[in-house]
């Protein structure tokens, strides 16, 4: 299984363009992870029906993405920031 993690920070105007993409991919051995370090946008809301785990952590790009790791349950970790596309 491949975990895809991308920690987020009031990213609202480019979350759904990142993880639309993803969503024919969910459930086919990929999840989708996405970490939240204390977003006041709408981040959380766009996020939720798009991931397979929504995660609330503390701030910071390295803590997030350490606690997505440790969440995951693939074999494989691929990291995403929330611009990507």
């Amino acid at each position: 299984m491949i975990s895809i993690i991308i920690p987020v920070l009031n990213e609202a105007p480019q979350l759904t363009a990142t993880l639309k993409p993803l969503q024919p991919f969910r459930g086919n051995r990929i999840e989708i992870i996405v970490i939240d370090g204390g977003s006041t946008d709408a981040s959380i809301a766009i996020a939720e029906p798009l991931a397979d785990k929504l995660i609330h952590g503390s701030r910071g790009r390295a803590r997030q993405m350490n606690l997505g790791a440790q969440q995951a349950s693939g074999d494989t970790l691929l990291f995403l920031h929330a611009d990507t596309t």
